[in-house]
């Protein structure tokens, strides 16, 4: 068998989930014996510029890099940093992706197998281009349906735009050779709504760091959200929740960055407290003690999107507290599971059941106890790896 390649926009050492599953994903490819490779943007996303100076760049040509992860070789597109204005984001996408084909043509000997990630949402041009020209094996591993996000939270209103975008997309997934999704509801929509004709299979995300052993401290009346800020994570309404409906006792941190930031922090108060991106291990000392975890997300958005925070917040065991449509893929997750609680945005009359669960012992030592059980069996990072080996 010649190479298998992992192509995605992110990878360590940006401190982006999706990216760093990749990374994950690809080592444990190695570690089994399969001569892998990545192809990916050098750091876009990354914060903390002292990471960077840990990992050795080497530069090969201009617009290429190599660095290495756990032994697997990395080829980097070289980037700007990731901007929040929509155009030129656009364009840096643009970018990234005509090197990406100019690399894949060029090299399109050396891999019976791409493994081609979603983000960003223009990705499946180069899917389409790899199915359709280089006739290489596709695994199109699509987490994110981001024509129906945009339509959702209002964020293209040419639906003519719209229409061409969600066309271009089910071409890309009809084309691949198997698409991977992360929840049985998103396959779900993709066989009656997409109409996707072409082999499906759901696999679980995983967290991509290692599971924590401490537990929190149970008692304690806090919560804590740590990610992106922005539209579609819906932080302002949930923030007003809070304060509406937790007593003074409760406490709420947040940390993250992103384009709804700077109003978050102006939304803080006593139980309200906003921080900028920290670093994991930072967050790990920071949140050791408190029990819940918060996922939020736009009411409208159910399939659409299943925060892959979730499993990084199950990994430090924390209990989850949900507020999402009750039809969300991860508002189901979380409810079957029973790792948490959800709260449906749209339907908050009358809530005085879900007090009464933050506030009881026995809910949340058998919350704590499912997340264990939950880690050890269902997301399980090894698990998962075989799974997608599998695939080949």
């Amino acid at each position: 068998m010649t190479k298998i390649l992992f192509h995605s926009l992110t990878i360590p050492p940006d401190k982006v989930s999706t990216g760093m599953l990749v990374a994950e994903i690809a080592s444990g490819f190695k570690d089994r014996g399969v001569d892998v490779e990545i192809l990916a943007s050098t750091p876009q996303y990354n914060f903390d510029s002292n990471i960077n100076n840990k990992v050795e760049f080497k530069r090969i040509s201009r617009i290429l890099s190599e660095s290495s992860y756990k032994d697997v070789r990395v080829i980097h597109i070289n980037s700007k940093k990731r901007s929040y204005s929509d155009s030129k984001r656009i364009l840096q996408w643009f970018r990234f992706h005509y090197h990406s084909i100019k690399y894949l043509f060029k090299n399109r000997s050396e891999y019976s197998h791409i493994f081609l990630f979603s983000y960003p949402p223009t990705m499946n041009l180069v899917g389409i281009f790899i199915s359709k020209f280089l006739k290489i094996k596709l695994i199109y591993s699509y987490w994110e349906l981001y024509p129906e996000i945009a339509e959702q939270i209002d964020r293209v209103k040419n639906k003519l735009l719209l229409s061409l975008f969600k066309s271009i997309d089910t071409y890309a997934l009809n084309n691949a050779d198997l698409v991977v999704l992360n929840s049985k509801e998103l396959e779900e929509y993709m066989k009656n709504e997409r109409l996707v004709e072409n082999n499906l299979t759901t696999i679980n995300h995983f967290s991509p760091f290692p599971y924590l052993k401490e537990l929190p401290r149970k008692s304690l009346k806090s919560i804590f959200y740590a990610g992106n800020i922005g539209k579609p994570q819906n932080i302002p309404f949930f923030i007003d929740y809070f304060n509406k409906s937790l007593s003074s006792e409760w406490t709420l941190n947040v940390y993250g960055s992103g384009e709804e930031y700077e109003h978050v922090k102006s939304l803080e108060n006593e139980k309200v407290l906003v921080n900028e991106y920290i670093d994991r291990s930072k967050l790990i000392e920071l949140t050791a003690d408190i029990p819940f975890a918060l996922v939020s997300l736009d009411p409208n958005l159910t399939i659409e999107g299943f925060p892959g925070k979730t499993f990084d917040y199950l990994s430090m065991n924390k209990i989850i507290l949900c507020f999402a449509n009750d039809n969300s893929a991860v508002a189901r997750f979380i409810e079957e599971n029973e790792v948490g609680i959800n709260i449906d945005p749209e339907n908050l009359q009358n809530l005085d059941y879900v007090i009464k669960k933050l506030n009881s012992p026995e809910f949340i030592e058998k919350s704590l106890n499912n997340v264990i059980n939950l880690n050890k069996n269902e997301i399980n990072k090894e698990k998962v790896i075989d799974e997608y080996l599998s695939l080949i």
